[in-house]
């Protein structure tokens, strides 16, 4: 007759098999990797969680708050018009978040931090209209920025640093729109 192992036997192998994965939240779904290679038959044949040998670190995967709808290529000659903090709330996660924002002539681009890389960029060309926004009361300096397929919401710190971004960015907007429509006017006459 087989000998039966007791259950705090059992929640001590359940523990040390847990304690030796790797876990991760990407994009709304926990996945676990076992940290010790050998150790991946064992997670097969005890878990049915994703697992993933070899998956590359957090830090090196996309953020969730890029669109790749909006992304482009920004020329490294592009002069900046304005930089600064900012904050952003989040696409999918609505928390708010001071980022560092870049604005050229085309793009506008999202940073942690000024010298970290890019969390995503939202092309101008696809900006219709950058307005002052009370949809969250208790934010005071709240701008929208409306484009095709989203709507950024982005708070200043001040009245006179809400006014400067919303300006430059509309200004670009304009002066893009008037070129468009002299290039469209030149090609009919």
């Amino acid at each position: 007759m087989a000998r039966r192992r007791s259950k705090s036997w059992m929640i001590l192998e359940i523990n040390r098999f847990f304690s030796a994965m790797v876990t991760e939240i990407i994009g709304g779904t926990h996945i676990e990797r076992p940290s010790d290679p050998t150790e991946l038959d064992k997670a097969e044949k005890t878990t049915n969680t994703i697992l993933i040998m070899n998956a590359e670190p957090f830090s090196n995967r996309p953020s969730v708050d890029t669109d790749i709808s909006e992304s482009g290529s920004e020329e490294p000659s592009s002069p900046i018009l304005r930089e600064g903090y900012l904050i952003k709330q989040g696409q999918k996660i609505k928390s708010w978040r001071r980022r560092w924002f870049t604005l050229s002539r085309s793009v506008l681009i999202y940073r942690d931090e000024e010298d970290t890389s890019e969390k995503g960029r939202i092309c101008l060309s696809d900006v219709s209209l950058v307005k002052r926004s009370d949809r969250y009361p208790d934010k005071k300096f709240l701008f929208e920025i409306i484009t095709k397929s989203r709507t950024y919401y982005v708070t200043a710190s001040s009245e006179d640093e809400l006014n400067s971004w919303t300006e430059a960015i509309s200004n670009i907007i304009v002066s893009s729109n008037n070129s468009n429509y002299d290039a469209a006017s030149l090609g009919s006459s």
